[in-house]
This record gives structure tokens, C-alpha cells and sequence, in this order.
């Protein structure tokens, strides 16, 4: 198994900030079992759209902890557009890393998405100015992430938020993932993620070490494996094995319909 090494630069600025974070690392996704809306956030089993794209096939180099697991902190992540190949997401998932795990974790989170013109070569610091229009908060609460301990695979997308807003993204946009976490502490819980340096990581991460900052402080071309999730079936696959039902179809029928001919049943 590779293991990479931390730049001597982020060794620093990690113990500046009494932070742990591990490196190693493992992509494919479909969001069927519908999570708890209420207080708690709980696991899905995912399914949906990985990016960056190359790690669908592969997983990640390298895993961390930020943010879904690092109190006081605002994230930054940027997607390409054109890897995306969906218009409305409904939730998103991360994905259990093969080698390192964590402890259950109850953390408070909340989620905007936004389009940008930015990239994974361009992302800046300060976190409003790289939007190209208003972002959506599509959640905002407390999340429960499982405890695991390693052993993740293409498919262990095992900690999912469900969105209370669903997004939709316009075209000809990349897509900005902002996670503000407000916890006021945390345990280490590493999840899969791609490294800078990697031609398959076609992201960039900019981030503070406070919750209310306007300026990140630190920022690279690496970041978390996520699978984005729509409301509504794209294959006629999304449809088989029951899984019709996870998207409010009163039968296979219907929910394949939707797919051939854009036409709603459930209304």
C-alpha cells in the first residue's frame, strides 16, 4: 500500500493547530437508503457521481480529515463542471478510506454549493469572491459519521448528508463545495481523498482554521473523494432492485418512464 509523506510546511501548520491527520488511501457511488432529516444526519449507502472522475475507478492517494472532522474551520473544494454530469444534487457522500478510520463522530455542519468560473488551478482566497453567483445552503445541522477502521473500498461511500435544499447547478459552471464546521471539538476520522500532484486530482481546497474567517489561510490541489447525489433516477438501472422506490415511484414503471421520457408520476 503507498503511503505518502506531509510536506514539512503542512507538519507545522497541523501542529500549530493541535491537528492529526494521516495519509494513505481507496471510488463508485448510488444514494438509495434516504437519511434522517431531523437532529441527525445518519449513514446512506451511496451511490451517485465520484469526483474528481478518475477516482470512480480508483481510489484516492492520500486521506484526511478536513473538514467534516476538524472543529472551527471553513472549506472550500472546486469541481469541474464538466466531470459533473448532473444538474440538480440532492446530498453527497464521502467515502471510508482503505487504510485509516476514526471513531463515531457527532459534528455540526453546514453546507453550501455554488457555481464559480474559478478552478482547480485558480480557486481563491477569499471564500465569497470565488463564487460567480449567490451559493445555495442545501443543509445546516448535525451530522453523525460512523466509526470505521479502514478497509474502505471503490463503493464505501459510508457517510452521506442528505440535502433539506436541493441544488441546481447552472451550465457552464464549475462547482464549489463550501463546509463550514462549527463543532466546537473533534477526533481524527480520516475519509478517502486525491493528492496535489496527482494528474487524476483535478481539485482544489482552500480553508481557514476558524469557522467565521472571509480568507483562507491555506490551500492546495488536493481534496476529499465525494459523490454527489440527484433526486431522480438517470439510468434505466436507477430503477432496478427496488430502488424505484427510494425516489417516490409508486412502481418500476413509472421510475423507468421518468427516464425514457422526462415524465413525473409522482405528482
Amino acid at each position: 500500500m503507498k503511503k505518502l509523506l506531509l510536506p514539512p510546511l503542512l507538519i507545522l501548520l497541523l501542529i500549530a493547530c493541535a491537528d492529526t491527520t494521516s495519509i494513505v488511501s481507496s471510488s463508485g457511488p448510488h444514494l438509495r437508503q434516504r437519511a434522517s432529516l431531523s437532529t441527525e444526519v445518519t449513514t446512506s449507502s451511496a451511490g451517485g457521481h465520484v469526483m474528481p472522475a478518475a477516482y470512480a475507478s480508483m481510489m484516492g492517494e492520500v486521506n484526511n480529515i478536513w473538514p467534516h472532522a476538524r472543529a472551527n474551520m471553513r472549506y472550500q473544494q472546486v469541481f469541474l463542471g464538466s466531470e459533473l454530469g448532473m444538474d440538480r444534487i440532492s446530498g453527497l457522500c464521502l467515502r471510508h478510506d482503505e487504510a485509516l478510520g476514526g471513531r463515531q463522530l457527532t459534528e455540526h455542519l453546514t453546507v453550501k454549493l455554488g457555481p464559480t468560473q474559478l478552478d482547480n488551478t485558480n480557486l481563491g482566497n477569499t471564500f465569497d469572491a470565488n463564487y460567480s453567483d449567490t451559493p445555495t445552503q442545501v443543509f445546516s445541522g448535525d451530522v453523525l459519521i460512523p466509526a470505521t477502521t479502514g478497509a474502505g473500498t471503490l463503493d464505501s461511500f459510508d457517510f452521506c448528508i442528505e440535502f433539506t435544499t436541493e441544488y441546481t447547478h447552472p451550465a457552464g459552471s464549475n462547482l464549489i463545495v463550501e463546509i463550514v464546521n462549527t463543532t466546537p471539538t473533534s477526533l481524527s476520522h480520516a475519509k478517502d481523498a486525491c493528492a496535489a500532484g496527482s494528474a487524476t486530482c483535478t481539485t482544489r481546497r482552500v480553508l481557514a482554521f476558524s469557522a467565521a474567517a472571509t480568507t483562507a489561510t491555506f490551500a492546495d490541489n488536493s481534496g476529499l473523494v465525494m459523490s454527489f447525489v440527484t433526486a431522480d433516477p438517470e439510468e434505466k438501472v436507477d430503477c432496478t432492485e427496488d430502488r424505484w422506490l427510494d425516489f417516490g415511484f409508486r412502481n418500476q414503471g413509472q421510475c423507468i418512464r421518468f427516464v425514457e421520457t422526462g415524465k413525473d408520476s409522482r405528482q
